[in-house]
This record gives C-alpha cells, sequence and structure tokens, in this order.
C-alpha cells in the first residue's frame, strides 16, 4: 500500500501553499498577459549539478573535501532567441515542500539570462520524497514545472518487481578476479527500506598469487544469492551466498619464480561455500572449499627426478576474513605421497604411506599444528658413465618426520643399500633423534634442544681395474646436530658436532642461532577489495527530454545522465511511458545508458539498463582494480496491479458505520468505520467530512494508525470525540483519493442524542425497611436540558415517584416509598430521567446512585394454637392472655396433641422449627423439631401458612407451665432472634381420657421387657444343657 502520511500532514498543506503559489503567480502573469508572445513558449528542464568544496581540515571521516549539489534549473523558449536577444522583464519563484521535516516555504532564488536560455538556481538541496515548485514569466512566455524527487531506480511508492539480470566483476588485471552472474532479480519497497536480491547461477575465480604463491580457484556456482538493503539513498548492507564446486591450486612456501621448494596441491573441489557480508562499512568473508586431488612439494611430479607427488585423499580449508584481517583458518590434507632422490645419473623413489597435514588459526593464536611424514620403501638405479658403469641397490626401513603443536616429535631417515659393477662396495644414512637436552648458543644462552645424529657413509670394498679419472675411496660422516624443536623459529641448529673417525671430536656453534620467530598469521585474502555499488543519488521521478542530473552519493561512481526522449514500451503486459537515458562518463571508466518508467507509481524505476564501470586499483594494489557490467530488465510487475492511469478503477465506498455500533453527543467517543472497495489497492487515502456534526474533514488510517485494527483491509478507521450537541441523521461526505483519481460518496450515519446524568444523588437514610418512606435529592445534568426525574419502583411493585427541581438548589427532590416486594439487601434505587429532547434514561446502575441497604424482618409468628382431636385447645382468659393446653392422662395414657403456628414473612418462609422440651420424644427434647405444612403429620391444610408438629403428652410430664421455644427462618435467611422464639405452654393433668392408644400400645413397654428376659433365660438354658451333654460325652 502507498504511504498515506503525506497526503494527511505533508500533503495538504503542500498543496494549499501549491495553490496559493500558482494563484498569485497567475495573477502576476494576467498583469503581463498584454505583452506576451502569443508565438513563443518556454519550458524548464532540471539541471541538477554537484560541485566538489575543499575542507580546511579532514572531517570526522577524514574526508579532504565534499560533494554538494548545485541545485539549477534552465528554462529554454520556443522558437530559440536570436543571437543577442534575451527574454526581458524575467520574475521567477519557487516553494520547496520538505518531505522529512513536513515543512513548505518559498525559496530563495536567483536567476542568469545569457545566451537566450535563464539558469534558475535554488539555495536548497533535493532530497529523497521533496516536491518543488518552479515558477518563471517574462514578456515573452510563462511557464511552471512541479518536480517530485526520489532516488535513482528506486520508486516513492511502495511496489515490488522482478527482473532479469546479468552481471560480471572482473579484476582489472586479465580475469584473475571474476564472478559471473545469470538470474533473476527482485526488488520491493516498503516505507523507507527498499530490499533488492538476485538469485540465480554463475561462476567464480579467484587469483591470490602473490608470485608463485596463493590460491587460484575456479567454480562453476550453481547457486548466487545477492541481497542489497538501501535505507533512502544509502547502502546499508550487501550479502553474497555462492554454492558451487571446480577446481582450486594452492601453493605455499616457493621462492619467488619458482615452485621446487615449497608445497602445491591441484583439488577437484566438491564443495565450495563463499559467503561475503558487507554492513555498514564492515566486509566479512567466508569461504570452505572440500576436495581431494594431487599434491607436489620440492617440485616432485611424475616427470620429476626430485621432490614428492601425491594424491590427496581429503582436503578442507575454511577461512573468515573480517575488515582486511584473517580471523580464523582451518587447514587439512590427508594423502600419500612418492619422494624422488636423485643419485647419480638417475633417481629412486619410495612410498610414504602417510601424509598428514592439519593447521588450525583463530586470530592471531595457532591452536593446532600437525604434520606427519611416515613410510618405507626399496630403490635400485643405475649409474652410467664413459669410464664405469655402478648398479645401486638399497632399503629404507623408516622415514617418520613429524611435528604436532609446532615442534618436532620425529625426525628419522634410515637408508642402507650396496652398489656393485665397476666399484663394489656399501653405504647408509641414519638420522633420527638420540637425545634431548639444554644446549648453550653461541652466546652461552641455554635452550632446549633435540640431538640428532646425521651419520652418513660409504664403503669401498673393490676398485675397477684400468685407467679411470675417478677417485673412488671409503667416506664416512658422522655429525650431531643440536637443533631446538620450535619448527617456525630460524637458524635452528645452535650447536654442531662433527666426529672424526679416529674419535676427534670438533664443534661449531652457528651465529645468531636461534631467532626466535612466533609462527606467521595467514593473510586475509578478500575475494574483491573494494566494496562495489552501482550508481546512485536523487534524480526527479517523472522528467521531459533534455532534463539532465547528475548522480554523485557514491563518489566512485558519478554519473551524468540526461534525457534523451520519451516513447511507450510493454513492461509485463503493461504499456507505459518510458524515458530513454544515458550517462555521460564523468570518468573515462564509466557509461550507462537505458530507459526508466515516467509515470505513475513506479515512475523512476529502471526498466532497461546497461552499464559498464572501471574502477583503478591502489597505487600498491593494482589488483584492486575493478570491472563491473551489468545488463537489467524488468519482467514481472507484482506490485501494483495498476501501474498507468488508463488501467485504473476507481474505488468505491461501501458503508460507513461506527465500531461500537453508535455515537452519541456530549463527549461520545467511538471509532468511524469507512469500508473502501478498490480492485487495483492504490488507496492512499480517505477522509469523512464531519463537518455537520462539528468535527470538519477526518482523516482515517488502513495502516494500523488511529485505532484501526488491521492492516490493508480496506477498512478505513479513525477515533473522533463528539463534544457537541447535533444528534439524528447525517448524510456524510466520503472523500477517496487512489494514486490516480478523487472519488467523493456519502454515507449514513446516526448519532444518538445522550440522555441526562446524574451528577449526584442524596438518599436521606442509608438503610430502611420495606414500607418506609425515604427523600431523595438528584442533581441531574443534559446539554438540552433536564425535563423530568422520576424514582421508578414499578418494576419491584412499588410506584412511580415524580421529583420536584427546585430552581435555588438546582436539584430534583421527593419522597418515594419502599414496597414490600423488594428483595432484602443492598439494592439500587431505579432512576428514570428525560431531556427536552425526549431522549431518556431508566437504569438502577448509574455509578452515581449510592446503594440503599433494605433491611431483611425476621418471618412473623402470627398465631400458636394446640389442638387435639381437632379442636383448639388455646383459649383466651378475661385478662386477654392466652393459654395454650396441653393435657397429660392421669390414667398413664400417652394423649397425641398438634401444635399449629401461623407465619407470615414478605419474602417466604423457609423453615418453621420449635424446641419442646418433655413433650418430645426421648432423647430429643433439646432438638430443633421441624413443623410441616404439606398436610401430612397431622396438618389440616397443605400451604396454607400454618405450620403443624405433631407430639404425644406423656402422663409422666408434670402439670404446670412448660416452656418452648419456635424460630422460623425465610427464604433470605432471616431467622426469629432468640428474644422472640420463647412460648410458654400449660399442662394439665385430667382423668378425662382413656388415651388415644390400644391395650398393646398402652402395655408395649412391659411386654417388650418380660419378651427380652424370657429370651435371657432360654438362652441360659440352651449353654448349660449343652455344657452337661458335653461332660456325658
Amino acid at each position: 500500500m502507498y504511504n498515506q502520511a503525506p497526503t494527511d500532514s505533508f500533503g495538504k498543506i503542500g498543496i494549499s501553499i501549491l495553490l496559493t503559489s500558482i494563484l498569485l503567480f497567475s495573477n502576476h502573469s494576467l498583469l503581463a498577459a498584454g505583452q506576451v508572445s502569443p508565438s513563443t513558449s518556454c519550458e524548464i528542464l532540471v539541471d541538477w549539478d554537484y560541485q566538489v568544496d575543499w575542507l580546511d581540515e579532514p572531517n570526522e571521516e577524514d574526508e579532504i573535501y565534499t560533494l554538494n549539489h548545485v541545485h539549477r534549473y534552465k528554462v529554454i523558449f520556443d522558437p530559440p532567441f536570436e543571437l543577442g536577444e534575451s527574454p526581458s522583464a524575467i520574475s521567477v519563484s519557487s516553494t520547496h515542500m520538505r518531505y522529512s521535516s513536513g515543512e513548505t516555504a518559498p525559496v530563495n532564488v536567483s536567476h542568469i539570462s545569457a545566451g537566450g536560455e535563464v539558469d534558475i538556481e535554488l539555495e536548497t538541496d533535493p532530497e529523497f520524497q521533496d516536491k518543488i515548485l518552479v515558477n518563471f514569466s517574462s514578456t515573452e512566455a510563462v511557464c511552471s514545472r512541479t518536480v517530485s524527487v526520489t532516488n535513482w531506480n528506486q520508486p516513492v511508492e511502495d511496489h515490488e518487481i522482478t527482473r532479469e539480470t546479468f552481471w560480471s566483476l572482473e579484476g582489472s588485471e586479465s580475469e584473475e578476479q571474476s564472478i559471473e552472474f545469470m538470474g533473476r532479480g527482485w526488488q520491493k519497497r516498503t516505507g523507507p527500506i527498499l530490499e533488492s536480491n538476485e538469485l540465480g547461477n554463475g561462476s567464480l575465480r579467484m587469483n591470490t598469487m602473490n608470485g608463485t604463491n596463493g590460491i587460484i580457484l575456479d567454480l562453476d556456482l550453481d547457486r548466487i544469492w545477492l541481497n542489497e538493503s538501501y535505507d533512502g539513498n544509502n547502502l546499508i548492507s550487501q550479502d553474497f551466498e555462492m554454492l558451487g564446486n571446480g577446481s582450486m591450486f594452492l601453493s605455499e612456501g616457493n621462492s619467488e619464480g619458482s615452485f621446487e621448494e615449497g608445497f602445491s596441491a591441484q583439488i577437484s573441489v566438491t564443495r565450495a561455500v563463499v559467503n561475503r557480508s558487507w554492513n555498514d562499512g564492515s566486509l566479512t568473508e567466508r569461504i570452505l572449499i572440500e576436495g581431494g586431488g594431487w599434491l607436489s612439494f620440492s617440485g616432485g611430479d611424475n616427470e620429476s627426478s626430485e621432490g614428492g607427488f601425491g594424491q590427496i585423499e581429503n582436503f578442507y580449508f575454511e577461512s573468515f576474513d573480517e575488515d582486511g584481517l584473517r580471523r580464523t583458518q582451518n587447514f587439512h590434507i590427508d594423502a600419500n605421497a612418492s619422494l624422488r632422490i636423485l643419485g647419480g645419473s638417475d633417481f629412486f623413489s619410495f612410498e610414504l604411506d602417510d601424509l598428514i597435514i592439519r593447521e588450525r588459526w583463530s586470530d592471531d593464536t595457532r591452536e593446532e599444528q600437525f604434520f606427519r611424514a611416515y613410510g618405507e620403501g626399496d630403490f635400485g638405479f643405475e649409474i652410467r658413465d664413459d669410464e664405469f658403469n655402478i648398479d645401486v641397490n638399497g632399503t629404507i626401513p623408516l622415514v617418520h618426520i613429524e611435528s604436532n603443536g609446532g615442534e618436532t616429535v620425529s625426525d628419522t631417515i634410515i637408508v642402507d643399500g650396496t652398489y656393485d659393477g665397476d666399484i663394489e662396495g656399501s653405504f647408509g644414512l641414519v638420522r633420527q633423534i638420540v637425545d634431548s637436552g639444554v644446549q648453550q648458543n653461541s652466546e652461552g644462552v641455554p635452550y632446549e634442544v633435540d640431538k640428532i645424529q646425521n651419520e652418513f657413509w660409504w664403503n669401498v670394498s673393490a676398485t675397477p681395474f684400468g685407467p679411470i679419472s675417478q677417485e673412488f675411496g671409503a667416506e664416512h660422516n658422522l655429525t650431531y646436530e643440536f637443533v631446538v624443536p620450535q619448527q617456525d623459529w630460524l637458524n635452528r641448529t645452535v650447536r654442531l658436532q662433527y666426529v672424526e673417525d679416529n674419535g676427534t671430536i670438533s664443534d661449531e656453534f652457528p651465529p645468531d642461532s636461534p631467532i626466535i620467530e612466533s609462527p606467521s598469521r595467514p593473510q586475509a585474502s578478500p575475494l574483491l577489495s573494494n566494496q562495489i555499488s552501482r550508481e546512485s543519488g536523487v534524480s526527479p521521478s517523472v522528467v521531459v527530454p533534455g532534463d539532465f542530473f547528475t548522480l554523485f552519493s557514491n563518489p566512485s561512481n558519478i554519473l551524468e545522465v540526461i534525457v534523451l526522449s520519451t516513447s511507450e514500451k510493454e513492461m509485463d503486459g503493461h504499456l507505459v511511458e518510458v524515458a530513454e537515458w544515458a550517462g555521460n562518463i564523468e570518468t573515462e571508466g564509466i557509461s550507462a545508458s537505458g530507459f526508466f518508467v515516467n509515470e505513475g507509481p513506479l515512475s523512476g524505476l529502471l526498466y532497461e539498463a546497461n552499464r559498464w564501470i572501471s574502477l583503478t586499483g591502489e597505487e600498491d594494489d593494482p589488483s584492486s582494480g575493478l570491472t563491473f557490467m551489468e545488463y537489467q530488465k524488468v519482467d514481472r510487475v507484482l506490485y501494483p496491479t495498476v501501474i498507468t492511469a488508463d488501467e485504473n478503477s476507481p474505488p468505491s465506498l461501501l458503508s460507513v458505520s461506527f465500531r461500537e455500533g453508535f455515537l452519541h453527543t456530549e463527549g461520545g467517543v467511538s471509532h468511524i468505520e469507512i469500508m473502501i472497495e478498490d480492485i487495483d489497492t492504490d488507496v492512499i487515502s480517505v477522509t469523512a467530512d464531519l463537518s455537520s456534526i462539528g468535527l470538519g474533514q477526518v482523516a482515517l488510517s488502513d495502516s494500523g494508525l488511529l485505532g484501526d485494527m488491521t492492516i490493508s483491509d480496506d477498512v478505513w478507521t479513525s477515533i473522533i470525540f463528539h463534544e457537541g450537541l447535533e444528534f439524528g441523521q447525517f448524510n456524510v461526505p466520503v472523500i477517496i483519493n487512489d494514486y490516480w483519481t478523487q472519488v467523493t460518496d456519502y454515507g449514513e450515519i446516526t448519532v444518538d442524542n445522550l440522555p441526562p446524568r446524574a451528577n449526584s444523588i442524596i438518599l436521606s437514610d442509608q438503610s430502611a425497611y420495606r414500607g418506609q418512606t425515604l427523600g431523595i435529592s438528584v442533581d441531574s445534568v443534559d446539554g438540552h436540558g433536564v425535563d423530568s426525574v422520576s424514582v421508578d419502583l414499578l418494576s419491584v411493585g412499588g410506584e412511580l415517584y415524580n421529583l420536584s427541581y427546585s430552581e435555588s438548589t438546582g436539584y430534583w427532590s421527593g419522597e418515594f416509598t419502599i414496597p414490600y416486594t423488594i428483595p432484602p439487601g443492598e439494592r439500587i434505587i431505579p432512576i428514570r430521567m428525560s431531556d427536552k429532547q425526549g431522549a431518556e434514561i431508566f437504569s438502577n446502575n448509574l455509578g452515581e446512585i449510592p446503594v440503599l441497604e433494605i433491611i431483611n424482618e425476621f418471618p412473623t409468628l402470627i398465631s400458636l394454637e394446640i389442638w387435639r382431636e381437632g379442636t383448639s385447645l388455646t383459649y383466651e382468659t378475661d385478662e386477654g392472655d392466652l393459654i395454650h393446653p396441653v393435657i397429660v392422662s392421669s390414667n398413664g395414657e400417652q394423649i397425641a396433641h398438634h401444635m399449629e403456628v401461623e407465619v407470615s414473612d414478605p419474602d417466604g418462609v423457609s423453615s418453621v422449627q420449635a424446641i419442646i422440651g418433655r413433650l418430645a420424644d426421648i432423647g430429643k427434647s433439646e432438638q430443633w423439631l421441624l413443623l410441616v405444612d404439606d398436610g401430612t403429620s397431622g396438618d389440616r391444610i397443605a400451604g396454607d401458612g400454618i405450620y403443624t408438629l405433631h407430639f404425644e403428652a406423656r402422663s409422666t410430664i408434670p402439670e404446670g407451665e412448660l416452656e418452648i421455644k419456635i424460630r422460623a427462618t425465610d427464604i433470605f435467611v432471616s431467622s426469629t432472634p432468640p428474644e422472640n422464639q420463647g412460648y410458654i405452654l400449660s399442662v394439665q393433668h385430667s382423668e378425662c381420657c382413656n388415651g388415644d392408644s390400644s391395650w398393646m400400645s398402652q402395655n408395649f413397654s412391659t411386654i417388650v421387657l418380660i419378651s427380652s428376659f424370657s429370651i435371657l433365660l432360654i438362652g441360659m438354658a440352651a449353654v448349660i444343657l449343652q455344657i452337661r451333654k458335653s461332660d456325658f460325652d
């Protein structure tokens, strides 16, 4: 999606100033309209250049000069002025809209008229995304031009394209260093960041040979990945990734101009990885090579008579360079080899079964060093001369040369042989470490040394007959070398001890031995010693033939661009206007040409380009020179889908709504959401004109700002605050701008009238009983005026109580009675308020209403009666006292009674219980017994609110008053308090009754006792009989 910010802030102000400038300029030009020649026209061309400003002292980047813009335009006329003529009454002006600061202001302008043309120079510098208006008028012609500034090949708008790409990068010395690439490129801008990636295949040739030492690498690259990132006009990172295989030649330790001393290897590379990264001025390069091949040292090969050669079974090399320093290096060779030794006119060879070389570095520390040469063999050769012939045969029992950690571990060579022919004899060589210890050098400084026996003998047993010019004699040399074990030191031999055949010993102490040296850190060998980037700089996004501008942001690739013509070309099925350009050569090593898009959101994008850049290397390193060749052409446009005005489909309005579902007056806050449809997805701004509710024009966002929830979902959003009183339905103009056009449509919104609010509510009491009357005062406000306030208890079974307004206090006041049907507990008294526009609110959840505690009364015991045989025994005395008789039989009989308790509670009775003391069954005298109202256990009518308890009055209860307790509990768990639970029953003895029990029930206890005693006697008799039977048996 295109950047919105310029349209919302910078764009509006800028366009306004532009229009004002045009109008002012038009008024000025009208004054001269009568003098303007209708046959003369003018055109303003871009003429941007640069100049070198030398500094008094180097700056922080150690630069002694800077390159700065010459911000210039050229006015040309058609037809041109005759020689010696020039325009008259010239007036010029300019406005510069600076994107980086969002400021728009007139610019100081100077001009020079000469040769029938006018040069206009501005004191500002063009920058990325700026807009510049230049006006010109004279007696002969009037013209103006608006220039939008972009970066070269970097359109301002978000975009995504792919291109075909071929480029090569070569060293200046033949083709010793080169990279070739053929593939596809991808470029994408998102806001200020532009990314460029290229993927393909190619080749890599690297030559780091310094005389006869170095590396030659020749690879076929199956994969090349190039990534570049720009922030504005600045290259911030560049990465290469290269994978492939090929060949490599490695040479080390040779003298200049000769390969006969050191080591060389020809490697067939099976895996090669090169990663090169440049980030903010820092360059890193990692190389990994694996493979196998052949090796040679001391000039050995199949044709040589000396040296060694063999097969490399495993070759591994890895290095990492950072800013010109070798940070890590790992080198590993496993091989076998044949050694050749020249003997007379012929040579002999023997095999090394093990040839292992390992070396690993981390910064300036060698972490591992290992060398091992181990083998044996037989040899034979002939010596032919004009005067004699000799056949030589021998064995090499052992060759073992090894070092580890930079120190000698073994230095052993043993040779034993014979010769015959014109002369006969034997010979031998023994070189081996025989001892280790401390030895002083020529200056008397002690060193740890290895004592190496170096013995050679030549025995002659028979000499030829006849004239031979050669003299043959026996020879025996025995020398002991005292050598420091450190492989990296120079002049390692501290002492030479010569032993003559007669036992005479002589010593030699070589001077300046040893010379202590640290192992040499490997030197960095970068693939390319220069960082290459293409020409870069600011440029007009839309040009006309004759425009000229210089790209100098990359000082090493300054390119002067001249626009030649405009035409139309097809680009991925789009017919677009393109401008043909050519690069004027600032230095002889740079040239370029091509076409770039000259309209729409991709204006400034290179459609096709050819480049050839040659850079001279540094004086002390000519190989650092480079030649860069490139061809590019856009083949796919992935975004935007519309890149010309003819392809554009105007956007349309789908809906206007509030996310919260509503917006109200007097402080309403909501998110207005406008859904649009644009198949081209190039809408850059949406504005809602909310002037009808006093909010003016409101800019919306689809980029996650201003309350927008999802980026680029075509729902444009803004949060709005409505402090006014306007409400109702409104048709809102919606202005939609895409890249090409502006569409205005209308959407309907509804603004609700906010009902009155209660600032405060005051109750006369904070708690009350049902049926109690309370006073209330309400402070109610509304922008339209409050019309009525009332306490509405209809929903809880009460009444509607209208309050009266007092001018003196500003409160609505009155009284209300709490209905009996309202539940107990903390309750909010419902308030109904309405304003003079009919907005009404009924709420029992206003935050300003205080909580009223409705006190829950405990259940009321209305009456208590004792019943027997369907008749109430309860009576009232003359004094008005209620007597509740309980009849107890004097004949020892139990008499059935029923106690009836009538209970009332507005919330409903949950339970009724009683403690009736000795009237209860044995063991339950202190228990709460439940009374029932369900038509059972003596209850006469179910659900009539009269609860019944059945009990049997035993004859053992003494006559007199009997205190009982009765309690009731309602559904809100409010119970009769203890002080109200006590009641008195009157126990009276009477012989009027035989009881209500049968003979069986009356004598039940006696029967149970006799029966238990009888069972006990029978059990005892059975046990006695069983014992006696056992004794008899």
